[in-house]
């Protein structure tokens, strides 16, 4: 039977211990580093050896159990406990990652990072196990050095909004608010937002615009009349049509010659 002595011991020697019971039997194992799960793969033993040795490098307690003799079936359990310990299973990589990054959006991880950077004597394991009083106090001091002496910039990731309102509490709902609602947002006029220069330029085309429209709607008129049968004269377009008696004195001074 294992006892808090033996655990106690134990810690001071491996970092991580888990425990798992089976048929009444208590197992004590470390996980298995990624360099040793590799010379185990190289090792290219079938399924029941490869897991017999697993179980034999990692087992702490106890470390003379005949896994290869023993009760069946303890090798495949406990093999496949040691393997989720240590993240080894498929895809259990990436979702340990997942896992850690959503951490690191809360402000309280995001602390101890700082304080580790002011304060590298102190590693994450040692910070994360302060209390509040102390966490601030040196969190305020690694601010300060931060910002003031090494001139960097402290920016913090804020929560998503799914991690700060809980799954089975509705999440409050704001209405949106319109320029029409809001009376210190005027709407800007567009002929306000044009250049004065567009603006003339885009008048004196309309007033053009207009006055084509108009010749051209008189030459219609015109044509129309002439096809229905009445009598249109051609409309004058010079002062000698318009006044023929000024004709006289343009002839007058063609002349040349004595008269009496």
């Amino acid at each position: 039977m294992v006892n808090i002595k033996q655990i106690a011991e134990w810690k001071q020697i491996y970092e991580e211990l888990y425990h798992v019971s089976i048929l009444e039997k208590d197992f004590v194992f470390r996980p298995i580093g990624r360099e040793e799960y590799k010379e185990v793969i190289l090792m290219d033993l079938d399924l029941g050896k490869f897991q017999e040795h697993i179980c034999q490098r990692t087992m702490i307690y106890p470390d003379d159990y005949d896994f290869s003799n023993g009760i069946a079936g303890v090798a495949v359990v406990l093999s496949d406990a040691i393997l989720d310990a240590s993240g080894l299973h498929l895809n259990q990589a990436e979702e340990i990652l997942n896992v850690c990054r959503n951490e690191m959006l809360k402000f309280d991880y995001q602390m101890d990072c700082i304080i580790h950077e002011a304060f590298p004597e102190f590693s994450l394991e040692e910070i994360s196990t302060w209390n509040v009083r102390k966490l601030m106090y040196y969190f305020s001091r690694a601010e300060w050095i931060l910002k003031n002496l090494k001139g960097v910039v402290l920016q913090t990731v804020q929560e998503e909004e799914s991690e700060q309102y809980p799954s089975d509490i509705q999440q409050p709902e704001f209405p949106e608010e319109t320029p029409a609602q809001n009376p210190y947002i005027r709407p800007i006029r567009e002929e306000l937002v044009e250049a004065p220069s567009e603006t003339k330029t885009s008048g004196q085309s309309k007033q053009k615009e207009a006055d084509s429209d108009s010749i051209q709607s008189e030459e219609e008129l015109l044509a129309m009349l002439a096809q229905s049968g009445a009598k249109v004269s051609k409309p004058m377009t010079n002062m000698e049509e318009i006044k023929p008696e000024l004709t006289w004195f343009q002839h007058m001074d063609e002349l040349s010659g004595d008269f009496d």
